[in-house]
């Protein structure tokens, strides 16, 4: 009976597939994946720095250990790529373990949100598709790799607690409790994510809950008890999760409406009215019906999303993920009439083309920056091992930048942390975030995070101007940095003259620092 059951709807989802809107979806897909695949590197904000991150987890303790930073276990509630690509590292080589632990990320994404279609209504095609067209949205592009793990397993954890929807209560408190401890090792602010969406789907179910409330009072317990327990776990060394800064922003909630493509201002722009006619059409024609889980539901997320701070602990763009987030997950409870006729072609064609273009530009994307990351990586190639890099910028210090092409190389440096064991001052070492620190002996020339620092600035700290407690490390840059890396580099050279050009490309300049002593033999 059992095996009918699971062979009946295995062929019931594959004949979604069959269909022509089905053949599309999976040309979407494959486009989809192509920017991580043309790349050895992917392009993104934060991954140069997960990335030596994870090679300096990879050596810790053998003779390669690096000569700047040390392993800090103890368990972070932020720790899914730490456990496993150092110990793939050494099987494969950190770069590719690293890229096929970003690429796991977004097939648990996709695959998590069909997979909650099909336990909700037995549909995948509406949240593969949209699943499909956000995995280059703003969080994702940026590099937040921990967390778009732990979404997708968010995404299958909401699917398996539909599915056991029905069966015996301590087989869904037992996996649950299972979940709990993945999402908790994997991203805690994923783990809050499935608590609120399965809170929000029990409470949709309340006449059930209402008619045997006894059952619902173990329910809740049983839901509650594990996360209590990784509650106390964390208390248990020093219940510390980031920092202390908490940011609400207006800006904040406008730039997440237009988050679908996280490489392109314009593109987001334009995909987003795509989007947004299509809905208007949907409904207007009457081709759209959510069901009561997914009022409920994205009524939920969205009051959250309102109410939710930009920055969070330290932590940015927190406001962004819950309507990823929400984004990923309604699909699954909408329900859409076939379109027919021209009009519904017009409608396929439109989502299909929209899908198309913002892969497209994910790709060309990749394509720029990772020459970027080539040119940058051949400098590297010719500095001395342990060199100690710093990075600036040219104009405002804006994170996210304007032009969402710079961002990668925001923490292209640490590149060199892979390949050359350099010291980058503002490599992740968050106390309650990584499980990485700086060396004592250098633990002066650091900070926890950070970015690029504004050229103006450092040519008056150049000059004896005292900086901010956050840029302290850069106070003497000159004598204590041998290399400094320029992003968004101007025609003109740097005021500062020890400085020697070593190598360029579009987005960045790479300088030698000579040091006093150089500069006077030169003069010389």
């Amino acid at each position: 009976m059992l095996e009918a059951t699971v062979s009946n709807k295995i062929n019931s989802y594959t004949s979604h597939f069959i269909r022509p809107e089905g053949t599309l979806l999976i040309v979407l897909l494959v486009v989809a994946f192509l920017p991580v695949l043309l790349v050895d590197i992917p392009a993104m904000a934060d991954y140069p720095n997960h990335l030596a991150r994870m090679s300096i987890l990879m050596r810790a303790g053998t003779p390669e250990a690096h000569p700047y930073y040390e392993a800090a276990w103890a368990p972070y509630p932020n720790l899914a790529m730490d456990l496993v690509v150092p110990f793939a590292g050494r099987l494969i080589g950190i770069e590719l373990a690293s890229k096929l632990f970003y690429l796991v990320s977004q097939m648990l994404v996709v695959s998590g949100a069909m997979a909650v279609g099909a336990a909700a209504q037995g549909r995948v095609i509406l949240s593969g598709f949209v699943a499909s067209l956000f995995l280059y949205a703003m969080p994702f592009a940026f590099g937040f790799v921990n967390f778009e793990f732990g979404l997708g397993i968010v995404l299958w954890s909401i699917a398996v607690w539909i599915w056991l929807a029905e069966r015996p209560l301590p087989l869904r408190l037992a996996i649950h409790a299972v979940f709990v401890m993945v999402l908790y090792i994997s991203h805690l602010f994923a783990l809050g994510l499935y608590g609120i969406v399965v809170g929000l789907y029990e409470l949709s179910r309340w006449p059930d809950h209402i008619e045997n409330w006894k059952r619902t009072i173990l329910l809740v317990a049983g839901m509650a008890a594990p996360v209590v327990a990784v509650g106390a776990l964390a208390l248990a060394y020093g219940g510390k999760v980031g920092g202390e800064g908490t940011e609400w922003a207006l800006s904040a909630k406008l730039l997440a409406l237009v988050q679908v493509n996280g490489f392109s201002r314009y593109t987001s722009s334009a995909v987003t009215v795509v989007l947004v006619i299509l809905s208007y059409l949907a409904v207007k024609h009457r081709m759209v019906a959510v069901s009561r889980v997914g009022c409920w539901i994205g009524f939920g997320l969205l009051c959250l999303f309102i109410v939710m701070p930009f920055r969070v602990a330290d932590t940015a763009f927190v406001d962004g993920r819950v309507l990823l987030a929400l984004v990923l997950i309604l699909p699954a409870f909408v329900t859409i009439k076939r379109p027919q006729g021209s009009r519904g072609t017009l409608l396929v064609a439109l989502a299909f083309g929209a899908g198309l273009a913002n892969s497209g530009i994910a790709i060309w994307a990749q394509l720029s920056c990772g020459s970027e990351y080539r040119a940058l990586m051949t400098a590297f190639d010719a500095i001395p091992m342990g060199s100690r890099i710093l990075t600036g910028q040219n104009g405002l210090p804006d994170d996210p930048p304007t032009n969402l092409l710079l961002y990668p190389m925001y923490n292209a440096a640490a590149l060199a942390v892979v390949t050359r064991n350099a010291l980058m001052p503002t490599l992740f070492t968050y106390p309650g975030k990584q499980p990485v620190r700086p060396r004592p002996e250098v633990a002066n020339l650091t900070v926890p995070q950070g970015g690029p620092i504004p050229m103006s600035e450092l040519e008056a700290y150049a000059a004896g101007a005292l900086p901010p407690v956050e840029a302290a490390y850069a106070a003497h840059w000159t004598r204590d940095f041998d290399y400094l890396l320029v992003i968004a580099p101007e025609r003109s050279p740097p005021r500062h003259g020890n400085l020697e050009l070593i190598a360029e490309g579009k987005q960045f300049k790479f300088y030698r620092i000579r040091k006093l002593v150089d500069a006077d033999r030169k003069s010389g």
